[in-house]
């Protein structure tokens, strides 16, 4: 039975590796504690994720900021208490906790979940120094582990490399979509994307590529889901091109809530410039849409061949593609079916935990040796 710290910047209702722990905690006999650098209290998260009460332990360290030395100083506490592993998640805390961890002799698993080429210079040099602490480097995706700079590559050795990809409640999201698609009666074609409103998700090209499908098609909306710094400017655009009356701004919501939104949709779209794996994507997938996404290489990995592909600086090329998807009822069945399969066999959370928690077993076992 490992016993497994994993750390986290914070615990939202959207967090991947949140999740994972859950279900590696529900499905196996690993034992599960999960130290949040931001969060403020424990008591927040019992209804996380629709469930009632959580199978993992969660010490909340309230930091005010990544250099909070009250913060670090309680987590480099946490490491006395006999975990057989430590498990980080993020770029200059994960770092951090690494060397902490190093200085307890703790075993280290670090998950990389971003393509390297979206970091910034400084990012990468915090970052790589400290990735060949850890015994086992995951990357989320061949794209990301392919991605990690030569200076990077240099210092580690090919024996700490492993690809996991993320993974989706399947059932849950096929449950819940379904049911909202059965309850569908209005004839307005939905178009949605979910995702942070940051620069590499490049919605900008969405809108404009909307905004051509508007001016031949009536009865079309748009809906975004997610929320960032760059919301007031795509809500400013919006306003600009008069499309105010056909695009939504859902905001941040649970997951569930999300699973409706894709059961409520046509097809979805991701037009970003760069990704570590995409699991909003896998999930529109999961709940049987086709996906127009952009023709980078994570998404000719992940989403494969029932995606349609479009270049991420060609509205137009966005525009074409979803306007095919829409003149075509039994296309988008036809792949929509296919990314259902895809995501299933491919891309479920029991699998991606299974693989986890034999990375676990045979760290504990071992030591990290």
């Amino acid at each position: 039975m490992p016993r497994v710290l994993v750390f986290l910047n914070e615990i939202v209702r959207t967090s991947i590796p949140f999740e994972l722990s859950l279900h590696i905690a529900e499905t196996t006999d690993a034992n599960i504690v999960v130290a949040s650098l931001y969060d403020k209290s424990s008591e927040d998260f019992e209804l996380i994720n629709g469930k009632s009460e959580l199978p993992i332990d969660i010490k909340a360290l309230g930091a005010t900021s990544r250099f909070d030395r009250c913060a670090w100083s309680e987590f480099h506490a946490e490491l006395d208490e006999e975990y057989d592993l430590i498990h980080t998640h993020n770029n200059f805390s994960g770092s951090v906790a690494r060397c902490l961890a190093v200085s307890k002799n703790i075993p280290i698993i670090n998950t990389e979940h971003r393509d390297h080429s979206s970091y910034s210079l400084l990012q990468n040099l915090i970052n790589a120094p400290t990735l060949p602490l850890a015994d086992w480097n995951i990357s989320n995706s061949n794209t990301t582990q392919n991605s990690f700079r030569w200076y990077e590559r240099l210092l580690l050795d090919k024996n700490q490399l492993s690809v996991i990809h993320n993974g989706v409640d399947v059932e849950q999201v096929d449950t819940v979509s379904n049911k909202q698609a059965k309850l569908r009666e209005d004839d307005t074609f939905r178009i949605c994307t979910v995702g942070r409103m940051v620069p590499v998700k490049n919605q900008t090209v969405l809108i404009r590529a909307f905004s051509s499908i508007t001016k031949e098609y009536q009865n079309v909306e748009l809906l975004f889901v997610g929320d960032g710094a760059l919301r007031s400017d795509l809500e400013r655009l919006s306003m600009e091109l008069g499309l105010s009356n056909n695009i939504r701004f859902v905001g941040e919501i649970p997951r569930q809530r999300v699973y409706k939104v894709l059961g409520k949709s046509n097809v979805f779209v991701m037009p970003s410039s760069a990704e570590g794996f995409c699991v909003a994507a896998v999930e529109a997938m999961a709940a049987g849409l086709p996906v127009v996404v952009s023709d980078i290489p994570v998404f000719h990995e992940v989403v494969g061949e029932p995606g349609l592909f479009a270049d991420p600086n060609d509205p137009t090329a966005f525009a074409d593609a979803i306007s095919d998807l829409l003149r075509d009822p039994e296309r988008r069945r036809t792949l929509g079916q296919a990314n259902r399969d895809r995501a299933r066999n491919r891309f479920s959370l029991e699998r991606t935990a299974l693989e986890y928690y034999n990375i676990y077993k045979q760290v504990a076992e071992t030591g990290g040796q």
